[in-house]
């Protein structure tokens, strides 16, 4: 071998037999008879080597590669810059090539006939580069390849089984029995080789990941398996899949956290490098590459491409009915929840929902962090295109802390099948929704960017082929339900929030099992009931929809006690727009944000048994110091209000009755109507299946609100009308402009003569056993009652603008007569005239028959007003007020319910 007359960074690999040291490059393979060139840094200078030939030789070969250092090449990954590598013939450059430290070695042939002095030169980079296999032959000889030489007929192979990568980063790892990653999970599917890809967010950058395979061009096709791997922490993410044969893209994939996997062929003929590479794109993820197939020539993959050849075929052997959580797990799912998948398989492992304890479901919890702001929480399957239908039974995670609203959606692969909105208030739901074979069903919740966030569960999922049919997969059973028995005895309460008291050491709940708790009432000691309390707070997350996805707080809708009521239209003034139980008609949710009225409630499962509950309620403790002001206590069953009542810090116990009418859930709900409210207990709750009657005391009595509009129809001038130019027509131009006039007046009216507000009337007792009213006028837009004086006077100002119309249009007919007498004296344009005098009249006719509607219309408000102001009284100590007006019923009014607030207890405004 020759030695270099001149040199830099080089080393020599002399071969003297089969023991001979050999230069390791990358692409996994050894390599005998070379050398090796480098650099040195700190300055930065490339090797070099030059050797004189003498003329002597023809043709020189070797192997071209980059010298594995453990940098790069089979080490950690990092280093992937290029290197320049060029030989110059007697000061000709006879080659020049780029090297990576990635690259398989490349075989090169050079002719250098007659070349004494022949250079190897590293121009740029900081790389070893091996010359490997280097020999130098003379004319007349036949140059042959040497070392690594394939011999037999290749056969097809599985890489990571029968070829490992030799080059690799830390963000693809190998797996394989033996190694630390023994199997990967992929859309349910366990697979013992591949490649698990981690896609996990980068604060800088795209996280890249690489894997490289040395083919050595022996295959012409490839197959494998990717998708989304296993997780319960996947992150919402979404990256690429890249494969490429010799640095040329052959395949991508832009693949997100719940795509279904498939099995993907390409063809690769004579490829050496392949690589799979990937990159994050948003969010986090996991992927997984398995079953990878080389295939040689004139042999083809035996799976078909697309996702049909990755079902899990023990989806096809499952019962026509089946659990789908412990047969079918979901292969990708997120919460921010210590653990979010029940497997059914302990009945001591579980969650509570609705007061019942589920061993089989899915928790949904999750808010937005520092980093991520994305909040949807999800479960997903693959249900291989087996089945027809799902059923589950949906609900809020008791005592999750908050009480944020939230909503409901399912997908049967990318349609959306059922949209609900999820209130922590409602009783658990059960639902059925159509699957149409699909291969994926995602279940997912939008959660929320608040600091609190409730919790939701899926539970008791039900999968069936064909229509669904009653089963018994799930049977919770009821506790001893006797005729009577104490509510507390029942069970505790599932729902049960009071704010102010998170932090106390003070207790909320007594269940009587031990006399040495209890609440202490004027010394007489409770040991078995619990309290309510309402609060107002601050809190960073303002807003009643506060990162809710748009879900409605609303929760019971809106339902007056013994079902929604309306009064006469127009002896409470005009047109019905619905009734409603002011400040807390819907169980409205927590209030989360600013100066937050944080309302209290506490809800008890009943088990569908009872139809009457009994309890007695007594303020506690004060806020400050006792008062009367009226805080409003909701009872509901099943959602709907059945009792509403005042209670007040001044108030005697109380007992009411209520019926509940075979309710599953039986809610006591405190309303925040003001400020922070006494504490109050309830105790001596007794449950009965004896049907009983409405029974408030007198004193506990709250009346509902009846919502009116005044009488007031749409309006709109449907002909438009512009002022025309002068037509120089003195009779013409009086017409048309008393016209445009009157168009105006009237388009303004429309819009300034809508009343703007609504009617709320509070039907009461008086101590005589008389039913009167209380009126308010309360804003469309605002919380503020209005001034009933003020509104009456502006009414009559809006009748006199209204008369002043009228009469102007009174002038307009004999106008118009006179304009078309005139309208020959205009020549030419008598013609384009006469049809704009014609429009005129038929927006004059319009306004007119608007503005009588309008004076009709805002003369029966006037009316209305003036009858409630005449009528005004005081009586019982409560005194009219411009915004409240006490005054008897009109004739033929009748009220709703002869359940009414007594006036003494009313709050006037």
């Amino acid at each position: 071998m020759y030695k270099p007359i001149d040199s830099y960074r080089y080393t020599e690999y002399k071969y003297t037999g089969s023991g001979s040291r050999q230069i390791v490059m990358s692409g996994g393979l050894k390599w005998y008879g070379g050398f090796t060139i480098g650099y040195t840094s700190a300055p930065y200078k490339p090797g070099n080597a030059t050797f004189n030939l003498g003329g002597k030789y023809e043709t020189l070969m070797f192997v071209l590669g980059h010298e594995n250092f453990g940098r790069g090449a089979g080490g950690t990954g990092i280093d992937t810059d290029p290197r320049i590598v060029t030989v110059y013939a007697d000061g000709r450059k006879i080659m020049d090539e780029v090297v990576y430290p990635y690259s398989v070695p490349k075989r090169i042939r050079l002719n250098i006939k007659g070349v004494n002095e022949l250079k190897f030169a590293l121009v740029k980079g900081n790389g070893q580069i091996g010359f490997g296999e280097a020999t130098l032959w003379t004319a007349g000889q036949t140059p042959m390849e040497t070392g690594n030489i394939i011999s037999k007929k290749p056969a097809t192979i599985e890489l990571m089984k029968d070829l490992q990568p030799y080059f690799q980063n830390n963000k693809m790892v190998s797996v394989s029995p033996k190694g630390k990653s023994n199997n990967i999970t992929i859309n349910g599917k366990n697979y013992s080789y591949g490649l698990s890809v981690n896609m996990e967010r980068a604060i800088v950058g795209s996280n890249p990941g690489w894997t490289y395979f040395n083919l050595r061009g022996q295959y012409s096709k490839l197959s494998f398996v990717v998708g989304p791997l296993n997780s319960s922490r996947s992150g919402n993410g979404k990256g690429w899949i890249t494969v490429k044969a010799d640095d040329k893209i052959i395949y991508e994939l832009e693949m997100t956290y719940e795509d279904i996997a498939k099995v993907v062929t390409l063809d690769i003929p004579g490829c050496n490098m392949l690589s799979f590479q990937s990159e994050q794109i948003e969010g986090s993820m996991n992927a997984g590459i398995a079953n990878i197939m080389a295939y040689p020539e004139g042999v083809s993959p035996k799976v078909e491409a697309g996702t049909a050849s990755t079902v899990d075929s023990r989806l096809k052997s499952l019962p026509d009915v089946c659990k789908l959580i412990s047969n079918i797990p979901p292969y990708t799912s997120l919460a921010q929840t210590e653990k979010q998948i029940y497997d059914g398989s302990s009945d001591y492992i579980t969650f509570s929902m609705g007061g019942v304890r589920y061993s089989e479901g899915m928790v949904f919890y999750k808010k937005a962090s520092v980093l991520n702001n994305e909040t949807k929480s999800y479960a997903v399957f693959d249900l291989g295109n087996e089945f027809d239908y799902v059923s589950f039974t949906a609900g809020y995670i008791g005592k999750s802390g908050a009480m944020n609203s939230d909503m409901l959606r399912v997908y049967a692969d990318d349609e959306l099948v059922l949209e609900e909105q999820l209130i922590a208030t409602y009783p658990n739901r059960d639902f059925t929704v159509p699957l149409k074979k699909c291969r994926k069903l995602r279940f997912e919740t939008s959660g929320s960017s608040t600091l609190d966030v409730a919790a939701y569960g899926i539970a008791d999922a039900v999968l069936y082929r064909g229509e669904p049919v009653k089963n018994d997969l799930f049977v919770h059973p009821k506790p001893e339900c006797p005729y009577t028995v104490d509510l507390i005895d029942l069970g505790a309460p599932y729902i049960h929030y009071v704010s102010p008291m998170k932090q106390s050491n003070e207790g909320i709940f007594y269940d009587g099992s031990t006399q040495k708790k209890y609440f202490d009432l004027n010394g007489k000691r409770i040991n078995k009931g619990f309290m309510l309390q309402t609060s107002v707070h601050f809190s960073l997350d303002y807003g009643p929809l506060s990162g809710t996805d748009g879900a409605a707080a609303g929760a019971i809708g809106g339902m007056a006690v013994g079902g929604v009521f309306v009064a006469g239209g127009v002896a409470v003034g005009g047109a019905v727009v619905g009734s409603t139980l002011i400040g807390a008609a819907a169980l409205l949710m927590l209030a989360a944000g600013g100066e937050a009225l944080e309302n209290s409630c506490a809800a008890f499962n009943t088990y569908g048994e009872y139809n009457s509950v009994t309890f007695t309620v007594a303020c506690y403790k004060p806020y400050i110091r006792p008062d009367d002001y009226k805080e409003t206590l909701l009872i509901a069953a099943d959602h709907k209000v059945k009792a509403k009542l005042a209670l007040y810090e001044t108030m005697e116990p109380q007992t009411i009755t209520v019926p509940i009418d075979s309710c599953q859930q039986l809610m006591f709900w405190l309303a925040n109507t003001d400020n922070w409210s006494g504490q109050y207990i309830f105790y001596d709750i007794k449950l009965s299946k004896e049907k009983a009657a409405l029974n408030i005391p007198k004193d506990a009595r709250l009346s509902d609100v009846v919502v009116t509009s005044p009488l007031w129809t749409e309006k709109v001038i449907k002909t438009e009308w512009q002022r025309p130019k002068s037509s120089g027509q003195r009779e013409v131009d009086k017409f048309l402009s008393g016209v445009s006039n009157s168009y105006n007046q009237v388009k303004d009216m429309i819009k300034k003569g809508k009343p703007q507000y609504n009617i709320y009337t509070y039907y009461l007792e008086t101590e005589a056993g008389q039913v009167c009213k209380a009126v308010n006028l309360k804003p469309v837009r605002g919380e503020n009652f209005s001034s009933i004086v003020m509104e009456h006077k502006y009414c009559q100002r809006q009748l006199e603008t209204l008369s002043k119309i009228k009469s102007d249009l009174v002038e307009l007919p004999m106008m118009q007569a006179s304009a078309s007498l005139a309208l020959p004296g205009l020549g030419f344009g008598a013609f384009s005239y006469g049809k704009i005098v014609k429009e005129g009249g038929k927006v004059f006719k319009e306004c007119n028959d608007l503005v009588n509607e309008m004076y009709e219309e805002k003369l029966a408000e006037t009316r209305f007003l003036e009858s409630i102001l005449n009528g005004a009284i005081d009586i019982d100590g409560k005194q009219s007020t411009e915004k409240t007006i006490l005054c008897p019923l009109f004739k033929d009014e009748v009220p709703p319910t002869y359940e009414l607030q007594l006036v003494k207890n009313f709050v006037m405004k």
